[in-house]
């Protein structure tokens, strides 16, 4: 079945502690408005909704729990004045209106700045610029809604008429609609018709608006619920261009496929797949991966309603902002915008997609097998797993980068309580697991089909946040005497894996920390190569692969440790032919030594020389004389 809604809507957003995306359940699709809501609340999806007493704690939202707004909570065929200006023949780029309810103004001066200053002009912004409207309208106005949801409504008029009054008020969801944007009141009260409108006539409404979206920060019953920081729905669609109705899709739409599924024991079983089948998205699908024999981007198949056929596999595209959960770095690609596009209703600028590097480039075993077959493969061929993994989290961690290379991550593979479909076991032999027990592991996210991956994470103290390990964010920084690996978080920072733990030495003191495998670091792209920077001292990297050892002074302490080049073509536009280093670059320098041979212990000698000398002159003297 499938839910189309064009770009002309009104919708409410409230405000509370978690967040819950869009979909209208298993057996609909919902092509476009509440996309953009949904992607809206992308932007609020990374507020930390409570602390946790974990030490280490993975960044993944539950799957989404959309609630459908009912039918007396929703109008439909709502009538539009005509619009008076001439349509040029160019497509008119998507333009948003928020409107912000009172409860807004009252929250607290920062939070208010949040959302009226970054969160919500930043997306509706980047939204703005993404998308055209391929059929632009006039000024909207609200339909009034009924006192007791009852109406009726009459051949060949567009308006509906309430059976009694209007309601005291018209709400979008739990926010009252100003009266301004506002159809006059429309009833009829028992009899036959005629009929009338009473009240204020129609104002003026809402110019210069493609979609309305009406913002409050009330504390709703759905706000109370775990893990809800915010939540959106549809509140009115209008008759011409947002044509709700539920159609059953063929498979020019959606398909349903049979792929041959590697599980353990070298077994092989049917597993059923959907795939999106519209023309750009097959495109983009098969340029993403390298599949030019792709038959279409995968949906989602777990999650129960709003998850399950509503978003995009989140085995395939991870981080991509439509999969069914967020875990990290949410980015809007060009397969999605690809399928606002086959839409029909928008025109979409590919110039504004961010880059998606999960599965990029992968080819075909890695889109249309298990991720134990691509596993199993990289494991014969002596290569990364990447994006997987099979590490199992332990105390003390062992840590990764991330797919992007952008933080630092964990591999997310745990035991459940149960065995796992049969679908979803994926190991012939885990590193100190009983094979008895192998049935119970997979990653942690199930709605990735239980594919280990690593994952950024954040650190807590006393169950109270403290930093994430996200390489971009200054704020993130450890502290002086807590950074081991000299670190250096920031815009240009890296994930690096670390070949051999750091230690840090001060005379006769050694320290290290016991979780360790990764690091950020600076890079930079030079006409020799990649350079890393640890401190003030660059490192050249003259292949991937290559160690660099590393040894420098920090705040009065000797940091060694090691560090593995990446590729420089993973950073870099243009780069250099790899080869082996120089044999400078092979040995570390002479280790330094605070405690006998620093600078600052020959100049202290000097100065203590400098300051005898005056009280060896004057004993002498007075023994002369």
């Amino acid at each position: 079945m499938v839910t189309t809604l064009g770009p002309k809507m009104a919708a409410e957003w409230g405000g509370g502690v978690g967040y819950s995306g869009s979909g209208p359940g298993r057996s609909r699709w919902r092509w476009s408005g509440s996309v953009w809501v949904r992607s809206v609340l992308l932007l609020l999806g990374g507020l930390r909704a409570s602390a946790t007493s974990t030490p280490v704690s993975l960044g993944s939202s539950p799957p989404c729990r959309h609630h459908v707004p009912s039918d007396t909570e929703v109008i439909n065929k709502v009538h539009l004045k005509a619009n008076h200006v001439v349509k040029r023949d160019v497509d008119e780029h998507l333009r948003i209106k928020t409107v912000y309810d009172k409860s807004v103004e009252e929250l607290l001066p920062e939070k208010k700045n949040l959302v009226k200053n970054k969160l919500f002009p930043q997306a509706i912004s980047y939204l703005e610029k993404t998308f055209q409207v391929r059929r632009p309208a006039g000024a909207i106005l609200l339909s009034r809604q009924c006192a007791t949801n009852q109406y009726l409504r009459k051949e060949n008029d567009p308006h509906r008429y309430c059976t009694g009054e209007c309601a005291t008020h018209t709400k979008c969801g739990p926010v009252i609609v100003p009266e301004e944007h506002l159809q006059q009141c429309r009833v009829y009260r028992g009899g036959k018709w005629p009929h009338g409108a009473v009240g204020v006539p129609d104002q003026e409404g809402i110019s210069d608006a493609d979609f309305v979206l009406y913002v409050g920060a009330l504390a709703t019953e759905r706000c109370s619920h775990e893990n809800i920081i915010s939540y959106a729905a549809y509140c009115q669609q209008e008759a011409n261009m947002d044509s709700l109705g539920l159609y059953q899709w063929s498979d020019k739409v959606v398909r349903k496929v049979e792929r041959l599924w590697d599980v353990r024991d070298n077994k092989i079983v049917r597993h059923t797949v959907y795939l999106l089948v519209t023309p750009r998205v097959v495109e983009e699908a098969r340029k993403h991966f390298d599949c030019p024999v792709l038959e279409g981007m995968e949906l989602e198949n777990q999650g129960g309603m709003g998850t399950e056929l509503n978003h995009w596999e989140k085995r395939l595209l991870e981080n991509e902002a439509m999969t069914g959960s967020h875990t990290q770095n949410r980015v809007l690609s060009r397969i999605t915008l690809a399928l606002m596009e086959d839409t029909g209703w928008y025109k979409a600028n590919y110039s504004m997609a961010e880059k998606l590097d999960w599965g990029r480039g992968m080819g075909c075993d890695f889109v249309r097998k298990s991720c134990k077959f691509w596993i199993d493969q990289q494991r014969q061929k002596r290569q990364m797993l990447s994006p997987y993994c099979d590490t199992l989290r332990s105390n003390p961690l062992q840590l990764t980068c991330r797919q992007d290379q952008r933080a630092v991550a964990v591999c997310n593979l745990q035991k459940f309580p149960k065995p796992l479909p049969q679908e979803y076991q994926y190991f012939d032999e885990l590193s100190g697991i009983p094979a008895e027990d192998l049935p119970y592991y997979g990653g942690s996210v199930e709605i990735a089909d239980y594919c280990p991956f690593s994952q950024e994470f954040s650190w807590h103290l006393s169950g109270e946040y403290q930093r994430s390990s996200d390489c971009r964010i200054l704020e993130n920084q450890p502290e002086i005497f807590k950074n081991y690996g000299a670190e250096k978080y920031g815009p240009h920072s890296v994930c690096l894996i670390q070949k051999s733990a750091f230690v840090m030495e001060k005379c006769e003191r050694k320290l290290s920390y016991p979780d360790w495998g990764s690091g950020c670091y600076q890079v930079s792209c030079s006409p020799q190569g990649l350079k890393v920077w640890v401190q003030d001292t660059s490192y050249l990297c003259s292949r991937a692969g290559q160690v660099l050892p590393v040894s420098i002074q920090m705040n009065g302490w000797i940091h060694d440790g090691n560090l593995l080049c990446p590729s420089c073509w993973d950073f870099c536009e243009l780069c250099p032919p790899e080869t082996d280093p120089p044999a400078t670059n092979l040995t570390r320098a002479l280790p330094l030594d605070l405690c006998s041979c620093s600078s600052s212990l020959v100049v202290t000698l000097w100065l203590l020389l400098g300051n005898l000398f005056p009280l060896l002159a004057g004993f002498l003297l007075c023994i002369w004389h």
